[in-house]
């Protein structure tokens, strides 16, 4: 699949994340000529990392695989990985080690061209595994840039709606023994129902802040939107006529 270059201000691509952001993230450019694909952006402390390159395409059609080495980013080391399907859902991971005592604050943002179409449902679901560093307390919490761990928007185009399933606020913490104390936080899922909605592309979003030099933070989460077939009017009343029937049956039958 050929790739358009797109150079976008934060105010567009990322106004998920600025919507409810205490700062803004700067823009992150990607691609080259053609139409669009798939991306996955890593912000550290605000400075913008594009993955893409580390995407790859899989059997199927509009099927992707993350796969990226572990890069050193200034204040950390950050490798990603993950799964994108047009059909449509994002499954993504993050591991991240810092280099200092903290705190250091990542955004990660990936994004799928879907099957253009209508949707009702989305879920969201994910966890962290946190291992403490040199100090021995290792905190992983919610950033300033967006009040959730996981969001999911649909876009048209480049335009976002958040989806309803902001997931995760609270703290992980990992104590003890400095490099031997590994902690697991699941955060949980969450569901949401909103009327059929044209869309042709799917965001997920990571954020969060670690303290604790050669701490270790390893998330795993998914974003899926689906339809879920409602019944027409017209079905429903052929529903409760037939059991009106049914139990206009049963009565006489028992007289």
């Amino acid at each position: 699949m050929k790739r358009r270059t797109i150079v976008l201000t934060a105010a567009v691509l990322l106004a998920p994340v600025t919507a409810f952001a205490q700062g803004e993230l700067p823009s992150c450019s990607r691609g080259t000529a053609g139409s669009i694909a798939p991306y996955a952006w890593a912000f550290v402390n605000g400075a913008c990392t594009d993955f893409s390159e580390w995407i790859f395409p899989d059997t199927g059609h509009m099927v992707w695989n993350v796969n990226s080495p572990t890069l050193d980013l200034g204040a950390a080391s950050v490798q990603l990985r993950g799964r994108m399907d047009g059909d449509p859902f994002i499954t993504f991971g993050a591991t991240t080690t810092i280099f200092s005592p903290g705190p250091v604050t990542f955004a990660f943002l990936f994004g799928t061209p879907i099957v253009p179409g209508s949707y009702n449902t989305a879920t969201s679901t994910g966890g962290v595994s946190v291992t403490n560093g040199a100090r021995g307390n290792t905190t992983v919490t919610t950033s300033g840039v967006y009040p959730t761990y996981i969001s999911g928007y649909g876009t048209v185009g480049f335009t976002p709606t958040n989806l309803g399933v902001d997931l995760g606020t609270a703290a992980c913490n990992s104590t003890g023994t400095p490099f031997t104390v590994t902690t697991v936080c699941g955060q949980g899922s969450l569901g949401n129902s909103f009327p059929l909605t044209f869309y042709d592309g799917l965001q997920a979003l990571l954020t969060y802040t670690q303290d604790d030099a050669f701490s270790v933070a390893s998330w795993s989460g998914a974003v899926t939107l689906s339809v879920v077939a409602t019944p027409e009017p017209a079905t429903i009343a052929l529903v409760g006529l037939g059991l009106v029937f049914v139990g206009g049956v049963a009565r006489r039958r028992r007289t």
